[in-house]
């Protein structure tokens, strides 16, 4: 018996701005890699024959992004656009698998076509560690 999840179903980011309690966001499309890549420092001597590394920092990169569909003349949008300052995200998977992380964020409409849907992107620039946690058994 498959224990695999489909990808992202039931996927869900929520945000706490103040308080404990977080507001889930509707018409999430996709979401980011979840993790980061850890730096390499050279640690290299005269003596060594070969280039050594020890592990630096994680990076996320500049920001990680969410896409949304517009929907209801922007009220999603315009509510996201109002915060201000470190923000408390939470990404919850279709397994109750959890990520959590704290950044400022921004919002921008995509570019649009005829006859597509249109998006917008929630950016994230986080300012801790991803933390992800198993889902509660």
């Amino acid at each position: 018996m498959a224990n695999e999840i489909i990808t992202y179903k039931k996927t869900k980011l929520s945000y706490k701005s103040s308080g404990e309690t977080y507001t889930d966001l509707t018409d999430l499309v996709s979401i980011p890699s979840l993790g980061g890549t850890t730096e390499s420092i050279e640690v290299t001597t005269l003596a060594d024959d070969a280039h050594m590394y020890i592990p630096g920092l994680i990076t996320y990169g500049d920001s990680i992004d969410f896409k949304f569909y517009w929907r209801n003349g922007g009220t999603q949008f315009l509510a996201l656009d109002a915060l201000d300052g470190s923000i408390d995200w939470k990404i919850t998977l279709g397994d109750g698998t959890t990520a959590t992380v704290s950044g400022e964020c921004s919002v921008s409409l995509e570019a649009g076509e005829v006859a597509t849907a249109m998006t917008y992107i929630l950016s994230i620039k986080p300012n801790s560690k991803i933390t992800i946690a198993a889902a509660s058994v």
